[in-house]
């Protein structure tokens, strides 16, 4: 499991807020505005080697971005068998499709590490309810989610890492008042 990432010098410039994030057990959810380095923060942790990332266990990540889902994208080739099978699962799924498959079949180490950049895209409210039970799944069996998103449902009851200050009082004022309810 991830407890905190230190920015390098690169990264601090693009990602606002804090150049260290904390992560908890569970469902993290990286929120700001666009352009407020969520994606960035995802991508830092999967690839990023001058920035410092505390994972004591050394648990395996798994990165699931949007665009690399479509099995069309010319910058993604698969690393091992199962993302072959999602990918060519792919030409006949939805990006939605794909992602649930994953959720809900991923073999979970504890401590396992899901980032997943902005599931919601393209999704009913029924397909995000069905992602979010697959988060729920990958930390009841021990592992961690850290998701970027903007989607308020994907927000309850999680860890919120602000990016910019206040932008979740900010999201529940404009836009949450009846949906959200609490956050930790």
């Amino acid at each position: 499991m991830i407890t905190q990432i230190e920015l390098c010098l690169k990264h601090r410039l693009k990602v606002k807020g804090s150049a260290t994030l904390r992560f908890l057990p569970g469902v993290n959810v990286l929120i700001g505005p666009n352009g407020s380095g969520k994606s960035t923060v995802l991508r830092v942790l999967h690839t990023c080697r001058e920035c410092r990332i505390e994972n004591p266990n050394s648990a395996p990540m798994l990165y699931f971005n949007p665009e690399t889902m479509n099995p069309h994208h010319p910058d993604y080739y698969p690393s091992d068998v199962r993302e072959m099978i999602l990918k060519t699962r792919g030409i006949f799924s939805s990006h939605g499709e794909i992602l649930r498959a994953a959720l809900f079949s991923l073999p979970v180490r504890e401590g396992s590490v899901f980032l997943v950049d902005e599931p919601e895209m393209g999704q009913d409210i029924k397909g995000v309810e069905r992602i979010r039970e697959g988060f729920d799944k990958i930390c009841a069996s021990g592992g961690q989610v850290i998701v970027a998103t903007h989607h308020p449902f994907l927000m309850q009851n999680t860890h919120l890492i602000e990016l910019v200050p206040n932008y979740a009082e900010h999201l529940r004022a404009k836009f949450c008042t009846t949906l959200c309810g609490n956050q930790t």
